[in-house]
């Protein structure tokens, strides 16, 4: 169900000289946006395994993602919305070169639920509100190469999609992330807006070919020990091809979605480039 994205990055230093606690952040560009961002198939549940490759322009550090996601799309509704939830668990594999050492680390990332959210349909408009929560499940020590950030983000989500004439369509997701304070370094992160957005066309109806983006801006700064030199908030935005692909295997309609992105206008932390790629499914 190509929607909910956990997104998680890596704490590189605990002594920050990037925004957002060592210019790592719980919002990963690629994750929200995709073909038919807000539109959801049927009741049932379903298996949406999210893989992501990224490292910055410099190659000096890299990360593969892998997060094999369960969303169940009930039958109840609420607000004339249907309820809807899922789960993101994830495993990180990461590389480090920017010092005299290397580091390398394998190991369970921070876990994304969604413990609820309401999808509504009309006509050619559809709509998913939905709340994202981050939990710091991933393995965290202070001065090290980790594969969890150690805080909690409550990411408050409006997804939408407009289904245009000839066979086009527009999707956007907005996004707010509230970050609660590292216990194991007093440190907090600022508040963080996020958006992403795909512009698609299908030239057949299991053919999707588009352009993706994001958007992202720390809305106000770090709080921090005042042993921290605190930076000024970060912000960037990326830009990239994207195709999709729904084949029928077995009676099953599987979706496959891969987007490039590359950043620009980058502040707070360092240039990034991104491979995204996602499978969905009924079980």
């Amino acid at each position: 169900m190509k929607r909910f994205f956990l997104i998680i990055s890596l704490m590189f230093n605990s002594m920050p000289i990037n925004a957002t606690e060592g210019g790592g952040t719980n919002y990963l560009p690629g994750f929200y946006g995709d073909f038919g961002l807000a539109v959801f198939p049927e009741p049932g549940t379903y298996f949406n395994n999210f893989f992501a490759a990224y490292q910055d322009t410099r190659s000096d550090t890299g990360t593969l993602l892998e997060m094999p996601g369960i969303i169940h799309v009930t039958e109840k509704s609420l607000l004339g919305g249907q309820f809807i939830v899922g789960l993101y668990p994830g495993m990180l594999a990461s590389k480090d070169h920017t010092g005299e050492n290397s580091f390398n680390r394998v190991g369970l990332g921070d876990f994304y639920l969604v413990p609820g959210g309401l999808n509504w349909k009309w006509d050619t408009f559809t709509a998913f509100l939905f709340e994202g929560i981050v939990a710091p499940t991933g393995r965290y020590q202070v001065n090290d190469f980790n594969t969890g950030r150690n805080y909690w983000t409550f990411d408050h989500n409006l997804l939408l999609t407009w289904s245009l004439p000839a066979n086009n369509e527009i999707s956007v997701g907005l996004g707010y992330m509230n970050n609660l304070k590292n216990p194991a370094t007093d440190y907090q992160s600022g508040d963080e807006f996020h958006m992403d957005y795909t512009v698609a066309h299908y030239p057949t109806p299991t053919i999707g070919i588009g352009v993706a983006g994001s958007y992202y801006k720390q809305v106000n700064k770090d709080r921090a020990p005042q042993s921290f030199v605190l930076p000024e908030p970060g912000e960037a935005s990326s830009i990239g091809p994207a195709i999709m692909y729904t084949p029928r295997i077995n009676d099953r309609d599987i979706t496959l979605s891969l987007k490039w992105l590359r950043e620009f206008n980058v502040t707070g932390r360092a240039e990034q480039e991104y491979l995204v790629c996602r499978l969905f499914m009924a079980f």
